[in-house]
């Protein structure tokens, strides 16, 4: 595991290291998000809308110094000891998988400045 936080809930979210189907080794490098503060700042928030037992969204907004939106951030969770197409498997049925991804709305790679915050 690479972090966790907690959102308004009191749900535990992990954000395991992962490989390239999910957690931080899926979404740091093609989305540009290194900073576990991004990925805090939107699971300490009460789930969207859209949001299932097992998989949760989450969001986050970073604004510059003028107040103008530079990115819109979304977090997808699975909050479930196995991922929803069954192929990776926790063997605690106590723990969670996790943040599956994280990215920009609107874009492929997140801006630079998300990392500064």
């Amino acid at each position: 595991m690479k972090f966790s936080a907690h959102d308004k809930d009191g749900r535990y979210i992990p954000t395991r290291q992962g490989n390239r189907e999910f957690g931080w080794v899926h979404f740091s490098g093609p989305h540009n998000i290194h900073n576990e503060k991004v990925i805090k700042a939107a699971v300490n928030e009460h789930p969207e809308s859209g949001s299932t037992k097992t998989r949760k969204v989450y969001g986050a907004v970073l604004y510059d110094n003028l107040g103008i939106i530079l990115a819109r951030v979304k977090v997808i969770a699975q909050y479930h000891w196995e991922t929803s197409d069954k192929k990776y498997k926790l063997a605690d049925h106590d723990d969670k998988i996790g943040v599956i991804t994280a990215f920009c709305q609107g874009s492929n790679k997140c801006p630079d400045a998300l990392n500064r915050v």
